[in-house]
């Protein structure tokens, strides 16, 4: 067994041994292990911090609209808590991507669909992303353009919504009931894999919403795609800045 390490451990965090903070809307929607806000799913500690007054639906329905101060707040609670970068709990914030980056201290991950311009670079130039969405009819080119994805990249981008699910969506925005877990992975699972089978230059998946990173697994085993979320993106932010 390896000696503990002796040496002088610095002051400037309230708490030690984790480097990212999550920063949570106010909702206390269900989280099965593989979610984001899950505490289990990571495999290594994470602050989380929620946003008292940003509902689900204000965020994903109304653009977040007149939310950024509150979730600037919460960045800097998680900042002072010891967090070295940030992350949210839900993809739409992309909306607030250059505002949240520009006046942190630290570095801001808002959304998973940071990871499109990188995805599509892996791609064949014939080949497209989807982005699997809790909400395709809200999710607009605002978010896109948060994220750096416009132009030629938009192009190649096709959005794929699960708001005309019959348990996933009202369970996650609409607060109805208990989640199924197994029901909404068959819901998810059968969305992506309609999408592959209408449009065959779906070469990856982006998925949205920071709830569905538990269906990931099985999409790729649906579709032999591969698939990235919130989770690759927060491992990925991780070992940039673990120390």
């Amino acid at each position: 067994m390896s000696a503990p390490d002796q040496s002088p451990v610095p002051r400037g965090r309230r708490v030690y041994g984790a480097d990212i903070g999550i920063i949570l809307l106010d909702t206390d929607l269900p989280r099965p292990v593989g979610d984001l806000a899950n505490a289990r799913t990571l495999g290594f500690p994470v602050h989380y911090a929620p946003t008292t007054g940003a509902p689900v639906r204000q965020v994903v329905e109304q653009a977040a609209d007149g939310l950024l101060d509150d979730f600037l707040a919460t960045g800097r609670w998680l900042l002072d808590l010891g967090a070295r970068a940030l992350a949210t709990s839900c993809g739409f914030l992309a909306i607030y991507q250059r505002e949240l980056a520009s006046a942190l201290p630290a570095p801001v991950a808002t959304s998973s669909l940071l990871q499109i311009p990188l995805v599509l670079r892996l791609l064949q130039p014939d080949e497209r992303v989807a982005v699997l969405t809790i909400n395709g009819s809200t999710l607009s080119p605002a978010h896109f353009e948060g994220v750096g994805v416009t132009g030629r990249q938009r192009e190649r981008v096709q959005v794929i919504g699960l708001e005309h699910t019959d348990h996933l969506y009202p369970v996650i925005v609409g607060r109805h009931g208990p989640l199924d877990v197994e029901r909404a992975r068959a819901e998810v699972v059968d969305v992506c894999r309609r999408a592959v089978s209408g449009t065959p230059e779906i070469g990856a998946f982006v998925f949205e919403c920071t709830n569905l990173p538990p269906y990931a697994q099985s999409v790729r085993d649906a579709t032999g795609r591969p698939v990235w979320d919130a989770v690759t993106l927060v491992r990925w932010l991780r070992e940039g800045v673990s120390s």
